[in-house]
């Protein structure tokens, strides 16, 4: 994905495929089997959530989400789950 705009939409494209329920939230049984895709280990998965706020909540806001795929992206990348590891040196 090129540049900020298209990642934006992409995102929002995963968004609206685990979106659950009328406030554009997505509920923990659909977010959770999407992230399970990623074939992360179980311990980051949960790093990821706890780190987003997900946890806590039991689902993500669309930002959440955001931040949440960069972290899935870090981590399959090899990168620590931290908000430091989604900013790509910007």
């Amino acid at each position: 994905v090129d540049g900020p705009l298209n990642e934006q939409r992409y995102y929002s494209g995963l968004h609206a495929l685990c979106r659950a329920d009328s406030s554009g939230n997505c509920l923990r049984p659909k977010w959770r089997s999407f992230f399970r895709a990623s074939q992360l280990p179980t311990e980051a998965l949960h790093q990821v959530t706890e780190v987003c706020g997900a946890k806590r909540l039991g689902y993500f806001a669309s930002g959440q989400f955001y931040v949440a795929l960069k972290l899935l992206s870090a981590a399959q990348a090899g990168l620590p789950v931290c908000l430091d590891s989604t900013s790509g040196g910007k």
